[in-house]
């Protein structure tokens, strides 16, 4: 029998402002809220659009790194995968969340097509990667990703 996959690919905008934070042990933690908009028919069948809110960390080198080009309204792809957390609230009440913790990022937009320039695609790692990106070719980019 196969194994599980737990993956998650996401093409949207970002809802706000990153947050950087560090655990305890010192790891750097980037939080994003992205919203990717779908499609449904409303009750008179007509096509309206749907926004989805996901909230997606990032840790390790390329959370810094990644905190200094993004931005609220930057468009950007996420792959990675579903994390499901649950802690006790300090009212008592039990509470959850599934998150997307980030594998890679890439850049749809440049800085400037957030404010209505033009630009090209960037894409980086993410999570426990090291800095060397000679894994993504001599450019640092990997052009075969569909989105």
């Amino acid at each position: 029998m196969a194994g599980d996959i737990n993956r998650v690919t996401l093409v949207g905008r970002l809802t706000r402002d990153p947050e950087l934070r560090h655990l305890p042990s010192g790891v750097p933690v980037l939080q994003l809220g992205v919203a990717v908009n779908g499609r449904q028919k409303d009750d008179g069948d007509n096509w309206v659009d749907k926004p989805n809110f996901f909230d997606v960390k990032v840790f390790g080198n390329q959370a810094e790194m990644l905190s200094n080009h993004l931005a609220k309204g930057r468009r950007i792809g996420v792959d990675g995968r579903l994390d499901w957390s649950s802690w006790e609230a300090q009212d008592g009440s039990k509470r959850s969340k599934v998150e997307v913790v980030a594998n890679t990022i890439q850049f749809l937009d440049s800085r400037q097509d957030t404010e209505g320039g033009g630009g090209q695609r960037e894409h980086v790692p993410a999570g426990d990667v090291a800095a060397d990106r000679s894994d993504f070719g001599p450019s640092g980019t990997d052009d075969d990703i569909p989105f």
